[in-house]
């Protein structure tokens, strides 16, 4: 179990990189640029077993099986992966500026009729009919398909947040929000069977992402943009499985 915090005054582009020279926004207040890196974690656990069963010779249960009976039953091994952990910062950002040296993208949105507190509790994993969203859709405009009631588009309800004034930078503060958390189970089965005293055959089966568990990653920040707060991307794989075949002596 790792538990940290990674602090940076660096943009995206220079989070973790000692190459680049990185311009703070304002020299009036460096401070203004100071937040939680892309690469902070704040939670991440993995366990990790394997568990021989106990059947065949030597083992608990079947410990006088003969030798076809003990090839059949014994040898089996279980082993397992799992990990869980939080997800990088984001914030919400208002996709516009009035610095010609500041990456848009950079600057925040501007909280107007929603305060900060109350935004951050309405994100999470929303499942809808119209999709899965990481803001809650209360706070969405979703517009769907009449005739087969796909989705179309979604964006913020007016008045929530805006643009910030000219010559200024929004109030939402930087990498202060948490995307959906990552969870993952590998598993894998394996079966030695013994040939003679120096050879054996080992049949493997792995599990990738055993339990098929989608890992949401947020979307787009910006919040004018028409498809605000629906999830259309995942981290990590789909259900992988392997069979291998190995003699061993």
């Amino acid at each position: 179990y790792t538990f940290s915090k990674s602090l940076t005054d660096a943009t995206d582009a220079a989070g973790n990189n000692q190459s680049d020279l990185v311009s703070f926004r304002t020299l009036r207040d460096k401070g203004l640029d100071y937040r939680r890196s892309n690469q902070d974690q704040t939670h991440r656990f993995v366990a990790n077993a394997v568990y021989e069963l106990p059947f065949g010779r030597g083992r608990t249960f079947l410990s006088g099986a003969n030798g076809l009976v003990d090839r059949i039953v014994g040898g089996w091994t279980l082993g397992g992966i799992v990990t869980w952990a939080t997800r990088p910062p984001f914030f919400i950002s208002s996709g516009r500026t009035t610095f010609n040296s500041f990456n848009s993208g950079n600057n925040p949105a501007q909280l107007l009729g929603i305060s900060f507190e109350e935004f951050k509790r309405n994100i999470g994993v929303y499942r809808t009919p119209a999709g899965v969203f990481f803001i809650n859709p209360d706070l969405l405009v979703i517009t769907t398909n009449p005739t087969n009631g796909r989705y179309v588009s979604s964006t913020l309800r007016p008045g929530l947040l805006g643009a910030s004034a000219p010559g200024t930078f929004g109030n939402f503060p930087l990498n202060s929000l948490n995307g959906p958390n990552f969870f993952n189970v590998d598993m894998s089965l394996v079966k030695r069977i013994p040939v003679t005293e120096r050879v054996r055959l080992e049949l493997k089966t792995t599990l990738i992402n055993a339990l098929n568990h989608p890992s949401f990653v947020f979307n787009t920040q910006s919040f004018d943009s028409t498809s605000f707060g629906l999830i259309n991307s995942q981290s990590g794989s789909q259900r992988i499985i392997h069979f291998t075949g190995s003699v061993r002596f």
